[in-house]
Formats: C-alpha cells, sequence, structure tokens
C-alpha cells in the first residue's frame, strides 16, 4: 500500500523559535524556471538558478507561515493551504507599488525561520500563493505599526518543501537564487 504509515515521532530538543525572520518572494513562473530536484520533501538541488527571488525581512515576532491540511472524508480528498502572513514597516510609495505587483502575480515564497541555525520551507511550488488580504495602517498610538501587513494563501496537492541542509550550504545556495 502506496500511503501505509513509516515512522511513528519522539519529543525532539526544545530549540525551535517562531516567526520567521525573512521571506523571499518570487512568482510562480521563476521558480518553475529553477528546475528544482526534490526529494522525500526536500529541494535538494537548483539546475538554473536565478536572482529572481526577492528577499523580504521582517520584525520581530510578526510574521508567520501556517499550513493546514484540508480533507474530505466522504470524497477522498487532501490538499494543503499554505498562508504566509508578511509585515512590511513603513509607508512607501515604492513599498505601496512592489505589494501591487505581487497581488497581481502568483507567488512562491521561501521562508527562513527564527532557529538559531535556520530552516527554510518553501510554499507555492506547484500552483502559486494568491495574496488574500492585506491592510495599510498608520496606527494609533507613537508605538503602533505603521505600515502593511500581507497575507498570501495557496492550495496545494502536497505540503510545503524543506530546502535539504545536504546541498553544500544554504547560504550559498541562497545567495545564488535571491537578491
Amino acid at each position: 500500500m502506496s500511503c501505509a504509515l513509516s515512522q511513528g515521532y519522539n519529543l525532539d530538543c526544545r530549540d525551535s523559535l517562531g516567526g520567521l525572520k525573512s521571506i523571499r518572494i518570487a512568482t510562480l513562473a521563476e521558480w518553475e524556471a529553477l528546475d528544482a530536484t526534490v526529494a522525500g520533501g526536500e529541494v535538494t538541488a537548483f539546475a538554473t538558478p536565478t536572482d529572481q527571488f526577492w528577499k523580504y525581512e521582517q520584525l520581530k515576532e510578526t510574521s508567520s507561515l501556517t499550513e493546514s491540511i484540508a480533507a474530505s472524508a466522504s470524497a477522498g480528498t487532501v490538499y494543503y493551504t499554505p498562508e504566509v502572513l508578511m509585515v512590511i514597516p513603513k509607508l512607501a510609495t515604492g513599498i505601496r507599488n512592489e505589494i501591487k505587483l505581487l497581488a497581481q502575480n502568483r507567488l512562491v515564497a521561501i521562508v527562513e525561520t527564527n532557529d538559531e541555525t535556520p530552516s527554510y520551507f518553501v510554499c507555492g511550488v506547484s500552483n502559486g500563493l494568491d495574496v488574500t488580504a492585506g491592510t495599510a495602517a498608520s496606527g494609533t498610538a507613537y508605538a503602533d505599526l505603521q505600515g502593511y501587513n500581507i497575507t498570501a494563501t495557496g492550495a496545494e496537492p502536497s505540503p510545503m518543501l524543506k530546502l535539504a541542509p545536504s546541498v553544500g550550504t544554504i547560504a550559498a545556495m541562497l545567495a545564488s537564487i535571491t537578491n
């Protein structure tokens, strides 16, 4: 049976942190041009590096990645819905214009965790992510965020992928594909 269980899970060290350090974004077409090699749920290589991923650094404790499983017992279907919440501080024309472009495209996101040794997860590789919500706000109090909250969501046939640490260094891999 191809969907037989293959392992259990034991509690591991408590060495992971919530939130995201950065989000790298490209269009679905640019992701497809990378011709990624995927094995066992991990991206292990890129055939054609590109410089079309753009890095969005994130403020501490503001951004997140969530992936939900959507299943129908009666239809026998399962799919995955990744959601990336990105926060961009400061209201500015250039940022506004870029958000407009994000909303007009199908996107792929590589998210970087806040862990001491970061992990990188890739979302939207089959169907892309769509900007489905967003706000631009001035805040009220002096300490409030003045800036943008952007939500990109998707519907994928498989769970998000992880960039494999075994492919040289992830930093070198990301440097070859990101601005």
